[in-house]
């Protein structure tokens, strides 16, 4: 874990951070973002100690790092930069390598990491032997990954390492980084200025302003309840709508549907539904749990008037659970084209529903808010 307690820097009178506080979790993939001269990139350097705070301490699974000597705490991190910092006098191979040679590693241990590294970034051994101005710049920036990789460094920090690559190389390396971290569970500290990027890396996104931290939270949460004005603006009104998995059921669902027992008879529900002014019951038992569904038009004479809700109620009904996106509520709307889904906790009790207006009234917002 990496904890941040109290820390500022100053360059004379110019105050970059001031009095920041916040805790990395240990295998999570935390993003800093702000506005160009936020600061976030002078408190990436601050974790391997290329700069120094003027207040506060940095810890490091409970080790200030102010007590570690400099080159063994660098040696023991990841570090990708923006124009990848490869040496151009200085093959793929030796470029990968320098570390675990300074490290003196087994030549046969590091030629094994480096073939594995080169598979694991997707580009094929033969461009070992190439110098940095032979390659893409995607490929640079993979080999600066495979770098940072190569010594299964606890702590990568990666400041911008995409942002000068074109829109499809980008969109493939946060594609593979996301692979690597999936396997690897390293703790991920990445700088960049793009919320996009952010919401699709992060577990936790940390937002500054000024030198300040003005919300840290995991995507969802900051999408969904913007710290202050300045998070709302630059996360901007319309980002959720390109980030749908955090759109949850929850959000848009109908709290309290019209319910009715299982021994109730067709006669009251058929009252009750003019009522309430719905086509349809959900049936429940005394403690909420789900049985099935009351249609109006399942009731087809009068002779059935004194008959239960459960004789009619139909079982095999889809439903969703309140955690789930609302991507696969419209798949599950679209496929079975139902008027109405019920909504479930955990306990697969009924605690919402989810009507095809609900459903519509929910997708249209976004165009709305293009509007306002």
């Amino acid at each position: 874990m990496i904890e941040f307690k109290k820390v500022s820097k100053a360059y004379k009178n110019n105050v970059v951070l001031k009095d920041i506080s916040f805790k990395i979790e240990t295998g999570k993939f935390t993003v800093l973002i702000g506005e160009s001269g936020c600061g976030k990139t002078t408190l990436l350097k601050m974790i391997n100690k290329l700069i120094v705070p003027t207040k506060g301490d940095i810890f490091i699974d409970g080790a200030n790092i102010q007590e570690l000597d400099d080159i063994k705490l660098r040696r023991g991190m990841g570090y990708v930069i923006q124009q990848t910092g490869l040496f151009p006098h200085m093959t793929v191979r030796e470029n990968i390598t320098i570390i675990p040679k300074i490290l003196k590693e087994d030549d046969e241990k590091i030629k094994d990491l480096t073939l594995k590294m080169m598979e694991m970034i997707g580009l094929d051994e033969g461009l070992l032997d190439r110098y940095p101005s032979e390659l893409s710049g995607g490929q640079q920036q993979r080999i600066g990954i495979a770098r940072a990789f190569i010594t299964n460094p606890d702590i990568i920090l990666m400041d911008e390492p995409f942002s000068a690559l074109d829109p499809m190389s980008r969109v493939a390396l946060q594609d593979e980084l996301l692979k690597l971290q999936d396997n690897l569970h390293k703790t991920i500290v990445f700088v960049t200025h793009d919320m996009d990027e952010a919401i699709k890396l992060a577990d936790k996104i940390a937002i500054f302003d000024n030198g300040e931290l003005v919300q840290y939270d995991v995507p969802e949460n900051i999408l969904k309840h913007p710290a202050n004005d300045f998070v709302k603006n630059f996360v901007g009104k319309k980002r959720i709508w390109t980030s749908p998995k955090y759109i949850k059921v929850e959000d848009i669902m109908i709290d309290k549907p019209v319910t009715c027992l299982p021994n109730y008879s067709i006669f009251y529900c058929l009252n009750k539904m003019k009522m309430m002014k719905v086509d349809s019951l959900m049936v429940v038992d005394e403690n909420q749990n789900f049985l099935g569904v009351l249609y109006a038009e399942s009731v087809t004479d009068k002779e059935s008037m004194n008959r239960e809700a459960s004789f009619y109620m139909l079982k095999d009904i889809p439903t969703v659970k309140r955690g789930d996106s609302i991507t696969t509520l419209a798949k599950m709307v679209t496929e079975s084209r139902l008027s109405n889904i019920p909504v479930l906790d955990d306990k697969n009790r009924l605690c919402g529903l989810i009507t095809r207006s609900s459903l519509i009234m929910a997708l249209s917002q976004q165009f709305l808010d293009e509007e306002e």
